[in-house]
């Protein structure tokens, strides 16, 4: 009896000897898509951080952003005023020289200015007389005709005097043989100075002093391809943040000697940059509506048609997509929705699937 019941005991215990679970109906079971590994999924991303394009640039200089300063005039140099690296503001002198033919013209200029004033008295007096009766009209004649001569003289040496840089107030003391100033056109740093004392140049020879400004910069690129109208762009410089850009002029036709179109740009807001300086002009993407960036292998192009893969429940299906830009391994398409899922590498996927 009791070996009856340690028998059963012992089938109780023994594994697989218990009654089977049910298992559920083949038909209950969900199946997830068929994995390929023949590709990776990704999800297309927003086009921050992916340049559209981007073109070589550099600064322009700005109408009062350099200067050369000369003598229009055969002259010496008497003093010199600055040095290389000095700061000067507009109209501060930088040399001063003698000019003999501005020295000329001050003299004369002097001169017929007194004989000018003479005859005007004198021409004022004969109209008093000539009012009472007792002028000649050949006398008032021969004044107007001196005054008129004596103007016209002051005239030419005032237009030489303005040749050197001078005016009327600077007649009195050049035609007392004091020197010329040559002042600064514009405000900046003096880069070069290449006179010395006793030098003696030749009126339109090399400049005696060079000067480089600043002013509000503009910018120069050129792309090769054309820009969407709702585009933004920002300068990229070697270890400086991005500085956005606001287009300032679009060339209206395209340079035959290279394929590009030249583009101008202005600093937002508008700051001074050093003349000649370069950096890169960045077509941001992520100004534009729509764009999203997928791996460049994700496209399928056939027929100018192009198209990604998109995961379904059942497989893929194929998406057409408008092409923006390439830039690297990645594009930046139109048409990818925000929650599809593509495949990487399109072709990939289609040679292990068998429809290529």
């Amino acid at each position: 009896m009791k070996h009856v019941l340690l028998h059963t005991l012992l089938l109780a215990t023994v594994p697989g000897c218990a009654s089977p679970k049910e298992e559920p109906p083949a038909t209950a079971r969900l199946e997830a898509p068929r994995p390929s590994s023949a590709s990776a999924w990704v999800q297309p991303r927003p086009a921050r951080g992916v340049p559209l394009t981007e073109a070589p640039a550099r600064v322009l200089p700005s109408p009062e952003g350099a200067a050369v300063v000369g003598v229009p005039l055969r002259a010496s140099v008497s003093r010199v005023a600055v040095r290389p690296g000095q700061q000067v503001k507009k109209g501060h002198v930088l040399m001063e020289v003698r000019m003999p033919e501005a020295v000329q013209a001050a003299g004369r200029h002097q001169a017929a200015t007194l004989r000018r004033e003479a005859y005007a008295r004198r021409r004022e007096q004969l109209l008093a007389l000539q009012a009472q009766g007792m002028a000649r009209l050949t006398e008032l004649a021969e004044a107007e005709t001196q005054l008129a001569e004596a103007q016209a003289e002051a005239q030419a040496a005032l237009a030489l005097l303005a040749v050197a840089g001078l005016n009327a107030a600077d007649a009195a003391a050049v035609a007392r043989g004091g020197p010329v100033p040559l002042r600064s056109p514009v405000e900046g740093i003096v880069t070069e100075v290449s006179g010395v004392l006793g030098e003696t140049r030749e009126g339109g020879g090399a400049p005696l002093v060079r000067i480089m400004g600043g002013g509000e910069a503009l910018l120069e690129a050129r792309f090769a391809r054309p820009l969407p109208a709702e585009a933004r762009f920002e300068l990229v410089l070697p270890g400086e943040a991005p500085l956005p850009l606001k287009e300032a002029g679009r060339a209206p036709a395209m340079d035959p000697r290279d394929g590009t179109t030249a583009t101008w740009f202005i600093p937002e807001p508008p700051r001074a940059l050093p003349s000649g300086l370069t950096g890169r002009v960045r077509v941001r993407a992520d100004s534009l509506p729509g764009v999203s960036v997928v791996p460049a292998r994700a496209l399928l192009l056939e027929s100018g048609q192009a198209e990604v893969l998109v995961r379904t429940a059942a497989g893929f299906r194929r998406q057409p997509v408008e092409v923006v830009a390439t830039s690297g391994a990645e594009a930046l398409v139109r048409g990818a929705g925000e929650g599809d899922v593509v495949a990487a590498d399109a072709e990939s996927l289609l040679l292990a699937e068998g429809t290529r």
